[in-house]
């Protein structure tokens, strides 16, 4: 006898409540906030808009994510702008793309001015030593949450070795990792996001 399917889907791969250009705002506002670069902003996001709002599901996220590594420009801003349309169009883009510039472009403006003033300061040689190993913290912190997502035995674990194998050892263009990621993720794993939810595979019908 067939199983009936679940009362809901799974919560990671359901899209939920909408979000609204003043909601979508701060949501960036805050996030471009965040010490530590890219990777640290993306975690944050994938928090607030996925484990915390259930807005996107964390496939679909990961998928613009993905996507915007390989834009020829900074992967947050193509990040912003790629999530923004998906929840409200082109006014979605402008306004996430706005608030996660802005946090950085007073404070960028204003340390290229002290800079500027300082930079004969012996303080200055403290930054290395100050500075770069709370930046290292954040973007280990990052990288643990993201790998999250495929640590486990898969096609996923399988891929993602493959890519740092071949970014490290075989210094390939990261760009040219992601299309090929992408590629092989199409050919070998739409079979399993066709089978729908609570169903056995047809392999396994009695």
């Amino acid at each position: 006898m067939q199983r009936p399917p679940p009362d809901s889907a799974p919560a990671t791969e359901t899209a939920g409540h909408p979000v609204g250009l003043w909601r979508l705002f701060l949501v960036f506002f805050r996030a471009g906030m965040a010490f530590g670069g890219g990777t640290v902003v993306m975690a944050l996001l994938l928090k607030e808009l996925v484990e915390r709002r259930h807005a996107i599901s964390r496939t679909h996220y990961l998928t613009l994510y993905g996507l915007a590594r390989i834009i020829p420009s900074g992967s947050m801003t193509s990040l912003a702008v790629a999530l923004g349309h998906y929840f409200a169009g082109f006014p979605g883009s402008v306004v996430t793309l706005a608030g996660v510039a802005l946090p950085s472009l007073v404070p960028t403006v204003a340390l290229t001015v002290l800079y500027d003033a300082v930079r004969e300061s012996p303080w200055l040689q403290l930054l290395p030593v100050t500075l770069l190993p709370a930046a290292v913290a954040l973007l280990a912190a990052a990288v643990i949450t993201l790998s999250r997502e495929v640590a486990r035995p898969s096609l996923d674990l399988v891929i993602a070795v493959a890519a740092l194998a071949g970014a490290l050892i075989l210094r390939l263009n990261p760009g040219l990792l992601l299309v090929l990621a992408g590629v092989i993720g199409a050919l070998f794993l739409r079979d399993q996001e066709t089978v729908p939810a609570g169903e056995p595979p047809a392999s396994s019908a009695t």
